[in-house]
């Protein structure tokens, strides 16, 4: 909120037609307009000049930019959410581009998360990022990490997908996988930052396979129809058009200068008559179509790899549902009270190798047991319900293509 002393507008000025007319900043001129900031809800007054602060924070510039300029040598803006330590952290910021300045006095994690919180509504050029090494050090330091209520009240303050959200999920997951305590650690915590860390833990535990399998599968790419279609792999695609041999060459060793001589000399081949091209394959077409049980589980085979290793769209998707659940290790130990039927991706791969199944519509069910359990067990807008709804989705659309896949890879016998 800005406040014009004395009350009225001045007339407009030529020095103060737009602030960013003086950028770039330089102490090498005068700036003699000070902004008066009142902190807190006892408003104690901080001063700092007012291009400095607009060359620094997005908040400011647009700020003095919409409102009437004046000649005035102080202007004034509240700021009743910040506490006195927060902003002179962010004083110190804007002026040594630092937030710890002494290694013996380390700011609180309440305060840093305020830090942030403060950078983020201001716009202050990098003292978000300062404010996430600061607590990084904070860490290594006191050798401990943020309590609970202030983790809640992170995910209550702060953007989903926020740079400090991320920092302090890697921090609680790593917690949940050593600590003894961690069952009672995830009664603590609400069940939407409860769902977010799942499937972080998740995507936590299956980044180093997703690049060991994103590798290999452009190292040796296959024809293979689940992504082929898949628009988001269009650098699994590129690769595999790079590596393929162009059509019209035979495989083997290409001939030597003697064969191509010999064949040159070669009466030419009397033409032949040219073959009746295929009917092209409609989906109409297809869905009339009926293969063998055999096709169909090949494809269900082929969809799971594809699931379980890769390429990266499938890595991410299928994180939290690729093992069964453990519901102490996992923080959900009422798990197995709603779900009656558990289900995994992993478990459906040893019942696919044992071969456990009879025909398609089997292993379809057990993949859509999966969803059943999620949308049970979790809310709907949480995280891992949104999860299991994006799964769902590229599943069943893969699915819908079976007929398809199965032409295209030269099935064409029917039953």
């Amino acid at each position: 909120m800005l406040e014009q002393p004395n009350g009225g507008d001045s007339p407009v000025t030529k020095a103060n037609i737009n602030v960013q007319e003086k950028w770039p900043f330089s102490w090498l001129e005068p700036h003699p307009i000070f902004v008066i900031i009142l902190v807190g809800p006892d408003e104690q007054p901080f001063g700092i000049q007012k291009d400095f602060l607009c060359d620094r924070s997005e908040f400011f510039q647009k700020h003095f930019s919409e409102a009437t300029a004046d000649d005035k040598v102080e202007q004034i803006v509240r700021l009743p959410e910040a506490t006195n330590e927060v902003f002179g952290l962010a004083q110190s910021f804007l002026y040594t581009d630092a937030v710890i300045s002494d290694v013996s006095n380390v700011p609180s994690y309440e305060a840093l998360v305020g830090l942030w919180n403060l950078g983020h509504k201001l716009g202050i050029r990098g003292l978000c990022d300062k404010t996430l090494e600061a607590m990084i050090d904070c860490r290594r330091i006191t050798e401990r990490i943020p309590a609970t209520p202030l983790l809640i009240q992170v995910w209550k303050d702060t953007p989903e997908g926020s740079s400090i959200r991320k920092l302090l999920l890697s921090w609680t997951a790593e917690y949940m996988r050593s600590s003894d305590a961690r069952a009672e650690f995830a009664k603590s915590l609400p069940q939407e930052v409860l769902s977010e860390l799942v499937v972080a833990m998740s995507s936590f535990d299956t980044i180093s396979a997703a690049v060991d399998t994103s590798v290999v599968s452009a190292a040796t790419p296959r024809k293979n129809v689940h992504y082929l279609e898949e628009e988001s792999e269009d650098e699994v695609l590129k690769n595999t058009k790079k590596n393929r041999r162009p059509l019209g060459i035979p495989s083997g060793p290409l001939p030597t200068v003697d064969q191509k001589l010999a064949n040159k000399n070669k009466p030419p081949r009397p033409s032949l008559s040219k073959p009746v091209p295929k009917r092209r394959t409609s989906a109409g077409y297809l869905d009339s179509r009926t293969f063998t049980t055999a096709q169909k589980l090949d494809f269900c085979t082929d969809l799971l790899t594809r699931m379980l290793s890769g390429p990266g769209f499938w890595t991410r998707l299928v994180g939290p549902f690729r093992e069964p659940v453990e519901p102490v290790e996992d923080g959900v130990p009422d798990y197995f009270d709603k779900v009656k039927r558990p289900m995994d991706l992993s478990t459906i791969k040893v019942k696919m190798d044992r071969k456990d199944y009879n025909d398609d519509e089997e292993f379809a069910a057990d993949v859509r047991q999966i969803f059943e359990n999620c949308f049970k067990y979790w809310k709907k807008g949480d995280p891992m319900w949104n999860a299991g709804e994006k799964l769902q989705k590229t599943f069943e659309d893969k699915f819908s293509h079976m007929n398809k896949w199965i032409a295209k890879m030269g099935g064409e016998e029917g039953e």
